[in-house]
C-alpha cells in the first residue's frame, strides 16, 4: 500500500526522468576525453555558469531540500517504506526504470569524477584520493556529486 511518503518519492522520480534520462546515451557515445583541459577550452555556459561556486551552492542547497523534504519524512519507518518501494518497482516498469537510470546515473557520475579532479590538479592528483572522492559520491546519490562541485578546485587558467 502507498502511503503518502511513498507517493512523494514517486512524484520525484516521474518529474526527474525526462531531465536525466537522455544523458545515459550522451555519457555512452560520447568521443574520448582530452588529455588537460584549462579555462580556455571550455565555453561560455561551463566557464560563466557551470562552474561559478554560487550556482554550485544554489544545486547542493536545492539537492539537500530534496533530502530534507522526501528522504527525511521517508526515515520514520524505513522498512514499510522499502517494502513500498520493492512493491512499486516490481508492479511499475516506470518505476523500475527510472530506479535504474538513478543508478546508472549515479555510476557514470563516480566514474567521471577522478578524471575531472585530474584537470583541476595537473600538478599530480593522487589517483587515491580522487577514487575515495569519487566512492564516496556514491554514498548519497545526487547529493554527493553536488557537494563535490559545490568545494571541487577550478579549472587551471593556462
Amino acid at each position: 500500500m502507498l502511503n503518502e511518503y511513498s507517493a512523494s518519492l514517486m512524484l520525484v522520480m516521474v518529474t526527474s526522468t525526462p531531465v536525466i534520462a537522455p544523458i545515459g546515451p550522451y555519457m555512452t557515445f560520447r568521443k574520448g576525453p582530452p588529455e588537460n583541459v584549462t579555462q580556455e577550452d571550455i565555453g561560455w555556459v561551463t566557464k560563466n555558469i557551470l562552474e561559478n561556486k554560487v550556482f554550485n551552492l544554489a544545486v547542493l542547497a536545492l539537492c539537500l531540500y530534496q533530502y530534507y523534504t522526501v528522504a527525511g519524512p521517508l526515515m520514520d519507518d524505513p522498512a514499510s517504506v522499502w517494502n513500498d518501494f520493492l512493491t512499486l518497482v516490481t508492479k511499475s516498469k516506470f518505476a523500475s526504470v527510472s530506479s535504474l537510470d538513478l543508478a546508472i546515473l549515479s555510476l557514470t557520475g563516480a566514474s567521471l569524477i577522478p578524471l575531472d579532479y585530474k584537470y583541476r590538479r595537473p600538478d599530480g592528483a593522487d589517483s587515491n584520493q580522487a577514487n575515495l572522492i569519487a566512492a564516496s559520491t556514491l554514498l548519497l546519490p545526487m547529493l554527493g556529486s553536488a557537494i563535490y562541485c559545490a568545494v571541487r578546485p577550478p579549472l587551471p587558467d593556462e
